[in-house]
């Protein structure tokens, strides 16, 4: 999805307006790639949901939870920590690349919110870990470090508390979701604000060259002939 605007930025950044595709175009193709990552954020928060339900289900019946279902439990976590950092990492690169080519300080603002969403939101997982006297940064992935947090819980308070570690992690992600939903609707807002700009921009520069256009190509008047003076 990202190659919609990323895949033309090079043209843009070298040429402008004049080379490669015009702002307004960039615009328009961003702001259907953005409409895509808000449907993408729909389906994360979706899929949360289900989630917490599934985590629900199984507390309700801890003695029939064996080891591959809490693995599960654990890959899916992890699954679904990758899928809102990922549409977030995403977001902010392309408003990095539009900031770049443009000199846009709103795509600017976005980059750098959509990365500090990131951040905020990876403080849960780094906070639940301390907890449990781990590191985050000693583990290359998020499905590495869940997977050491519900072991390391599991072996000291249960199966429950194990379960319980991955629905209080999974009730934080449901609330930045929300956070990041809200974030990308700002964004659409902001864009159609900007295009409308652009585009009105664009027509008065359009109608000022056609109104030139048609001045010099207007006849000039011919001059009155003169008649001669009689005496």
């Amino acid at each position: 999805l990202a190659t919609l605007i990323l895949g033309s930025g090079n043209a843009v950044a070298g040429g402008g307006a004049t080379g490669g595709a015009t702002e307004v175009t960039q615009i328009v193709n961003m702001t259907q790639l953005v409409a895509s990552y808000g449907q993408q954020v729909m389906d994360y928060e979706n899929q949360l949901l289900q989630y917490a339900t599934m985590i629900q289900n199984l507390k309700a019946n801890p003695l029939g939870v064996l080891a591959p279902d809490l693995a599960k439990a654990t890959q899916d976590s992890a699954r679904l920590w990758s899928m809102g950092t990922n549409i977030a990492s995403s977001m902010s690169e392309v408003d990095r690349r539009f900031a770049e080519a443009f000199k846009s300080p709103v795509a600017t603002d976005f980059a750098n919110k959509f990365a500090n969403w990131n951040s905020t939101a990876s403080d849960a997982l780094r906070s639940a870990m301390l907890n449990a006297g781990l590191q985050r940064e000693n583990f290359s992935s998020d499905q590495a470090a869940l997977q050491k947090l519900v072991e390391r819980v599991q072996a000291t308070d249960g199966t429950v508390a194990g379960l319980q570690a991955l629905g209080s992690l999974n009730a934080a992600q449901i609330q930045e979701s929300m956070k990041l939903r809200d974030l990308i609707s700002q964004q659409q807002v902001a864009q159609n604000t900007y295009l409308a700009a652009q585009m009105s921009k664009e027509k008065e520069m359009q109608d000022v060259q056609t109104n030139s256009m048609t001045i010099k190509d207007r006849p000039m008047p011919t001059p009155a002939k003169k008649e001669p003076l009689s005496y």
